[in-house]
C-alpha cells in the first residue's frame, strides 16, 4: 500500500525537525474537513488533475502528525507510532496467513499478534 512509505517519510521529516508543529496539527484539521468532502475523489479518482494526489499527499501528512500522538494510530491494518528522539514503530496490526512481516524497506516494523486491548 502506498500510503506506508508516504507516511514514513513525513513522519522522519517531522523527527527531524522536533516534531509536529502547530501548523502541522491545523493543516492535519483541515484534512478531516478536505476528506469529508472530497474522500470520493480519494478513493474513485476523478476530480480536477492534481485533485486526487493533492488529498493523498495530504492524508499521510495527517496520518503522520496522529503517529505522534500517544500510542500512535491504526489505519489500513496497519499502527503508526512515532516518538521525537525514540525509533518508530510501524506495524501490521492484524496480520494475514502468508503475508510478509516487514514492509517496505526501511520502516521499523513488528507483527502485532496480541489482543487489542480496547
Amino acid at each position: 500500500m502506498m500510503i506506508v512509505p508516504a507516511v514514513f517519510l513525513r513522519i522522519v521529516e517531522m523527527e527531524r525537525r522536533g516534531g509536529p508543529t502547530d501548523e502541522d496539527l491545523q493543516r492535519a484539521s483541515e484534512t478531516a474537513d478536505m476528506l469529508g468532502e472530497q474522500g470520493d475523489v480519494l478513493i474513485h479518482g476523478g476530480g480536477k488533475p492534481g485533485q486526487c494526489a493533492d488529498l493523498f499527499n495530504r492524508t499521510a501528512h495527517a496520518i503522520a502528525v496522529l503517529a505522534f500522538a500517544p500510542g500512535g494510530v491504526e489505519l489500513f491494518g496497519t499502527r503508526f507510532e512515532a516518538k521525537v528522539g525514540e525509533r518508530r514503530k510501524v506495524r501490521k496490526a492484524n496480520p494475514r496467513a502468508g503475508e510478509p512481516s516487514m514492509p517496505p524497506s526501511g520502516i521499523a516494523a513488528q507483527r502485532d499478534d496480541s489482543p487489542d486491548p480496547d
